[in-house]
């Protein structure tokens, strides 16, 4: 609170005193002092003096990076507390402690003492709580930043820019009550000088997982192109051709179980008009419209005509569910 310190001269001079004799000084964060915004606690009381040592102890500064507060003579000062407000002028070389004590001023003991040097004017505020901001500088780390590379082998990695650890400004945000501090988080970052790490990593593969299904084309002006994989991974084709796709299966139609090419019928054996597609053409099968992934297939078998294929299934169900669909044919190398 406020009172008039001629109700209380021994309390003056007993402060007075105590304010005068040096400054102790203990930084938030070791390299909080570098910067304008930083906080510092500061006591302004010989350690001999321990009952105004927690009284200094409650003195918190913001808006200055010289922690040592001693006020130039005729210097611009308001005190509040609560809705009181004084305004006044220190004396050359006056600190906190004693400003307040020559106008006996006495906090509370939930209360704070919050200096704000930031200004023309210094604002000194009795508080039980306030909230106040500080920058540090802190040490991060460089990033990883990785560029899948269709084009490369999966797995192998090119570094393109190395990476390099640096510094950060950090603004933490700081709420006090009853005169503790009762939390501390960072709530921006700037200026980061730190190097991000840029690599290519290789997704190419010569065949995708079972089940993997297309995400995109990219289809060069030859016709060629890559189909990137949901996995992440990537497949080469060297052409597509768009076919009807129907299904076939052993036992119904006078389907035996060895191919034109003295292979065994399994999935992944598909029936081609040789002379359309080669016999022993590696494909990757889907549907136009991405509903329906047949996957990897090989041309083993022959039984139809033009822009055809009839695709191997399991079972009798299987073929009946799929019937027949429009798909593509990507031709892999």
């Amino acid at each position: 609170m406020i009172k008039n310190h001629r109700k209380n001269p021994k309390l003056y001079h007993a402060l007075l005193s105590v304010a005068l004799v040096f400054t102790f000084v203990l930084s938030v964060n070791a390299i909080s002092a570098q910067h304008a915004d930083a906080l510092y606690f500061i006591s302004e009381a010989d350690a001999a003096q321990e009952a105004a040592a927690p009284l200094a102890a409650r003195v918190v500064v913001s808006g200055s990076p010289d922690a040592q507060v001693r006020f130039s003579p005729g210097q611009a000062v308001c005190i509040t507390s609560g809705s009181e407000t004084l305004h006044t002028e220190a004396y050359g070389g006056e600190g906190v402690l004693s400003l307040l004590s020559r106008h006996g001023i006495t906090p509370s003991p939930l209360e704070m003492v919050h200096v704000d040097l930031s200004g023309e004017e210094v604002l000194v505020e009795l508080t039980a709580e306030f909230t106040c901001y500080e920058t540090a500088v802190e040490s991060v780390a460089y990033t990883t930043l990785t560029i899948p590379d269709h084009d490369r082998p999966k797995g192998e990695i090119e570094i393109v820019q190395a990476g390099q650890s640096g510094t950060r400004e950090v603004v933490y945000e700081l709420c006090y009550a009853d005169g503790e501090l009762v939390s501390r988080q960072a709530v921006e970052e700037h200026n980061s000088t730190a190097v991000p790490e840029i690599l290519y990593l290789g997704t190419l593969v010569e065949e995708p997982a079972p089940g993997d299904t297309i995400r995109s084309v990219r289809t060069n002006e030859d016709g060629s192109g890559y189909l990137l994989m949901a996995s992440g991974d990537s497949l080469h084709f060297t052409g597509s051709m768009a076919v009807q796709c129907t299904a076939y299966t052993t036992g119904h139609g006078g389907v035996g179980t060895v191919t034109y090419t003295g292979t065994t019928v399994r999935r992944g054996c598909v029936a081609v008009d040789k002379n359309v597609i080669p016999l022993g053409t590696n494909m990757f099968i889907a549907t136009e419209s991405g509903s329906y992934t047949y996957g990897m297939a090989r041309a083993e078998d022959t039984g139809v005509r033009g822009a055809k294929i009839d695709l191997y299934m399991d079972s009798y169900e299987e073929c009946i569910a799929f019937g027949r669909r429009n798909s593509v044919a990507y031709f892999l190398d």
